[in-house]
């Protein structure tokens, strides 16, 4: 019996463009310096971080784009024993969780309808 040859060279999957590849883009789409647009991206992280941020209000959207929350998660105690989902009849103990914060990013309206 003959064994079919794999298929060769799957397709790839797009990659994300780089930071630098991102800020050259904006950079010739609006005409600015490069250096210009890192200090608007700058300036943008840090509105992100300061909002999201512990003393921040947990939310920001970017009006036509998304919608980013922030959701505080409570530290979890371990210890507890629950059912092992891969072997059945058998018992495991839980680790503890650290507190952390979750990030959920939803995309607007406007977004999904530029997207479709």
């Amino acid at each position: 019996m003959a064994k079919d040859k794999p298929v060769a060279d799957k397709a790839k999957k797009p990659k994300s463009m780089t930071k630098n590849e991102l800020l050259n883009h904006i950079a010739e789409a609006t005409e600015l310096k490069k250096a210009e647009v890192a200090k608007v991206y700058d300036a943008l992280s840090e509105t992100i971080i300061k909002q999201l941020g512990t003393k921040g209000p947990g939310v920001l959207a970017l009006p036509g784009l998304f919608k980013l929350v922030a959701k505080r998660m409570p530290a979890v105690k371990g210890g507890a024993k629950v059912p092992n989902r891969f072997k059945p009849g058998e018992m495991t103990v839980t680790k503890s969780k650290p507190a952390h914060t979750k990030v959920r990013a939803t995309a607007l309206k406007s977004l999904k309808e530029l997207v479709k």
